[in-house]
């Protein structure tokens, strides 16, 4: 069943770094329908999940932890850039390019993922730079996770952004259910990514797919 959930977090790092899920609470803080179906997804210690990770530029904090916790050999790495050599003898490693799904594909059903950290995407100002990049690697990239996510029942991790709001949204607080109107493809495309998330849990009710939808930075 699907399951969402929205968050902000800032590690002392500055780069968005959620650490190995331990418990989720099936709950979206914005409007749901009524007949929607939740649950806690729970995972204990012993759990021994093989997850891909996609885009590892701006990961700091996660990637030897996530080693650490379910074995180096468990976690797969993979983008189209080539690692730093300290990452790359550190656990497998996979090219992999998000807007060539039969590749993505291949990955899953090869390599037995069962989780799946979509992290791929260009940032504001690349993504303002080359904006019709940015609409393939953040809105088709997207899509073509949550494809393969959905088609081998992979749980899929997809965080969002502070960057989802906008000027006219409310200040100090920002409230999770408020106008967002982001001005950047950066933004329009996480608040698509957010909406994408929040469809999902009513179409795939029947799937044992599990959704996870954060907001974090940047």
């Amino acid at each position: 069943m699907p399951v969402v959930r929205m968050l902000r977090q800032r590690p002392a790092c500055g780069c968005w770094a959620p650490g190995p899920p331990a418990r989720f609470l099936g709950i979206s803080p914005r409007q749901i329908l009524a007949d929607a179906s939740f649950h806690f997804a729970s995972f204990s210690e012993t759990d021994h999940p093989r997850v891909l990770i996609t885009d590892i530029a701006n990961l700091c904090a996660v990637i030897f932890p996530f080693r650490k916790r379910f074995g180096k050999d468990n976690v797969i790495l993979s983008d189209i850039r080539k690692p730093p050599d300290h990452v790359f003898h550190s656990g497998p490693f996979i090219y992999s390019d998000i807007l060539d799904y039969k590749n993505l594909r291949e990955i899953v059903v090869n390599n037995r993922v069962t989780w799946l950290f979509h992290y791929s995407a260009l940032l504001s100002a690349v993504g303002e730079a080359n904006v019709p990049l940015a609409r393939a690697v953040n809105i088709t990239g997207l899509h073509n996770i949550l494809d393969t996510a959905a088609e081998h029942n992979v749980r899929l991790f997809v965080p969002s952004t502070i960057g989802a709001f906008g000027p006219t949204s409310p200040r100090n607080p920002t409230p999770d259910v408020c106008i967002q109107r982001p001005r950047t493809i950066y933004g329009v495309s996480k608040v698509h990514a957010e909406l994408m998330g929040e469809v999902s849990v009513t179409r795939m009710a029947n799937s044992s797919a599990t959704w996870k939808l954060a907001r974090g930075s940047p």
